[in-house]
């Protein structure tokens, strides 16, 4: 056996007598990734790969950026030569820049947003038009479709910049005010002439403006100063997101509304100068255990974002549930079938019928779905 598989294993059997019991549980893995075989195992390893992300590692109750999970996962099917250095809580930056760092290669692989990304990858914009990709498994479906790969992904990774590892699925946007502004939204009128915080997405721009709100483009970092001061009324992340937004932003959320409208997918993305300097048998491996962390994704999220919802209820923020009618009236005054999408389909996808060939893809499962 060589030195860095029994490396490995000392790693696992550390510290416990069940192993195939226990090392799958984040806590004891966030142990062993400060141990002194920790190192040992970076100082032996072929490659080190930074995987930055905003979120805090110990904050996996209510955060699923599987950070223990994937470090395991890399490192153990690479048997020790592929050593994760997980940079959390935004210390190598958040949103735009992170996703800047990888594209160019200062990061090997980070935890954006679908938004965050559309800069670079303008294809994924698409998924910001608001009303059919919105649910679990109608987003599910599609970011596991063969057509995804084909129309999106492959685009994403001809620029030569990024490729993506995998999928998160954290929910569907919300409509959320403020504890300053104090309002439940519930249909389009009542954003009308609100300050709502957006992305930089322009399909995301072009919604609001449709249900006569005022969006504005708002660093993510500095979202929780601005509702704190009032300079903005209103945004859309989901309950996860909400929930996990950097300083304290969870204390300034005063109402949740869910009307589904756009899914606030997040993204793990590798730079492709550094997963091009991988030889193909550790290409593979990253691939692989890539899937085996989304499949683990899929099994936990349910129980976060419960911890999520009962953690806002604990603050007192108000979580409402969009009757079928007030849904609908979204969907009428913002949906995927009014005219003004039209340009904005062609802009992202230069051809209608492409949209629609999307749409079809929610609709079949691919072998995947959330469990509770």
């Amino acid at each position: 056996m060589d030195k860095t598989r029994r490396l490995w294993i000392s790693r696992l059997i550390k510290g416990s007598g069940c192993v195939a019991l226990c090392t799958n549980h984040p806590l004891l893995t966030a142990i062993e990734s400060s141990s002194e075989s920790d190192v040992e195992i970076r100082n032996s390893a072929e490659y080190i790969m930074t995987y930055a992300s905003p979120y805090v590692s110990n904050a996996y109750k209510y955060c699923p950026h599987m950070h223990f999970e994937f470090k395991k996962n890399i490192e153990e099917m690479s048997s020790g030569r592929i050593y994760v250095d997980i940079k959390d809580n935004g210390i190598l930056g958040t949103g735009h820049e992170l996703m800047a760092k990888v594209a160019r290669g200062a990061i090997s692989a980070g935890l954006v947003s679908v938004s965050n990304l559309t800069p670079a990858a303008p294809e994924l914009d698409i998924l910001n038009i608001p009303f059919w990709s919105a649910t679990d498994q109608a987003y599910l479906n599609l970011v596991t479709s063969n057509t995804w790969k084909e129309l999106i992904i492959n685009r994403v990774k001809s620029q030569g910049k990024l490729d993506v590892l995998f999928h998160y699925l954290p929910g569907s946007r919300t409509a959320s005010s403020t504890v300053k502004y104090g309002k439940v939204i519930r249909r389009p009128d009542e954003v009308k002439g609100t300050i709502f915080r957006i992305p930089n997405s322009n399909a995301l721009k072009n919604f609001y403006e449709l249900a006569g709100a005022s969006p504005v483009d708002v660093d993510w970092v500095s979202v929780a100063a601005m509702a704190q001061y009032g300079r903005i009324e209103a945004l859309d992340p989901s309950i996860i997101g909400l929930h996990n937004g950097p300083q304290g932003l969870r204390h300034q959320i005063g109402n949740i509304s869910q009307i589904q409208s756009v899914y606030d997918g997040w993204i793990a993305v590798v730079s492709q100068q550094w997963f091009n300097r991988l030889p193909l048998e550790l290409k593979l491996v990253l691939k692989d255990a890539s899937e085996k962390t989304f499949r683990e994704h899929l099994s936990s999220i349910s129980q976060v974002r419960g911890d999520c919802t009962h953690s806002f209820e604990g603050l007192g923020t108000s979580i409402y549930i969009p009757t079928h009618e007030e849904r609908e009236e979204w969907i009428r005054r913002c949906g995927p079938n009014n005219e003004t999408w039209t340009a904005i389909k062609r802009n992202i996808l230069g051809d209608d019928k492409i949209f629609q060939k999307l749409v079809d893809a929610t609709k079949t499962n691919n072998g995947y779905s959330i469990t509770s």
